[in-house]
């Protein structure tokens, strides 16, 4: 009889329980997201709003002009526009945007906006930018093994000498810290429909990278 009914629940309410196996297939290790309902903890460790992140992002006010201001000088940058970090600030940018179109007003748009700028004004000034990703507020973990495929590419020389790898691959990370904010809140089966694009790219900056190396062996 409980199988009876628990399959019963399953049709009646089909999203929530495609959500749930969606989650489970996500391999979020966060015990804060794992959590709905009453339960849920809302604490900082759990994604609340901290003085810092308030001093960081609370002075974008105009999303909208602020974007508008980023693609502009992204797109007057002097010099290789095809580039892991050129492609990683226009990816953020579009990210911020869908975001802001979709009314997500949980501070995504903000930290997306801030990553597209700390990119952009760096390339502008010629100074380092470092490739790691942030830890952000608003984005928790989620496909483990993809962020390995993301490091192992990463740490393969090919990519360096191969330009052509690298948006492919910026774009994925990218696209992996939107599914990780969709889990974050908690909308799992949104997380998972990323997933096709993320390997795609991931797929398609390795396949460049070793035609890079093939080509370099016969040289």
């Amino acid at each position: 009889m409980k199988l009876q009914l628990a399959t019963l629940a399953c049709a009646l309410a089909l999203t929530g329980c495609a959500d749930h196996v969606a989650r489970e297939r996500l391999g979020i290790e966060d015990a804060s997201v794992l959590k709905t309902g009453f339960g849920a903890i809302q604490d900082e460790a759990a994604g609340a709003a901290n003085p810092q992140w308030v001093d960081t992002y609370a002075s974008i006010k105009n999303s909208r002009a602020t974007l508008a201001l980023l693609q502009a000088r992204l797109e007057q940058m002097p010099g290789d526009k095809t580039n892991y970090f050129h492609a990683k600030a226009q990816c953020w940018i579009d990210a911020a945007r869908e975001a802001r179109a979709a009314h997500d007003d949980w501070g995504f748009v903000e930290e997306a906006i801030g990553q597209a700028a700390m990119i952009t004004l760096s390339l502008e000034r010629g100074t380092p930018v470092s490739a790691a990703n942030p830890a952000l507020r608003t984005v928790s973990t989620v496909r483990p093994d993809l962020w390995e495929i993301v490091n192992t590419i990463k740490a393969d020389s090919a990519v360096v000498r191969c330009p052509q790898a690298q948006p492919p691959l910026a774009c994925a990370e990218v696209e992996l810290m939107q599914a990780g904010h969709d889990a974050w809140m908690r909308g799992f089966s949104n997380a998972e429909k990323r997933l096709p694009e993320v390997q795609q790219n991931l797929r398609t900056s390795a396949e460049i990278a070793q035609q890079c190396k093939d080509a370099l062996r016969t040289a």
